[in-house]
């Protein structure tokens, strides 16, 4: 399983983190903190597992705490439809 960033998602980068908002929202969701650096790493198709590896290395934090801590964001942002979930 992995995720992708819906094209259709309208995002700006602020000085803290990145507002999104899918097409037809009312409302703006912020990934503050490291959610920039999810946000950016998920220009390109990545793995769940991959993810959280860069993440991980990136933020010197061992890979089963990061992955703890993404599920539950990567799933609401599913939901929400900011992300895409695709295949392989």
């Amino acid at each position: 399983m992995g995720s992708l960033r819906r094209a259709d998602v309208l995002w700006r980068a602020t000085i803290d983190g990145v507002l999104v908002r899918p097409l037809g929202a009312t409302t703006l969701t912020k990934l503050a903190g490291t959610g920039g650096a999810l946000w950016a790493l998920l220009d390109e198709p990545s793995s769940f597992d991959d993810l959280c590896a860069r993440l991980a290395t990136a933020h010197d934090v061992d890979v089963a705490v990061v992955t703890t801590d993404l599920v539950p964001v990567v799933e609401d942002l599913i939901a929400k439809g900011v992300l895409e979930r695709i295949d392989g």
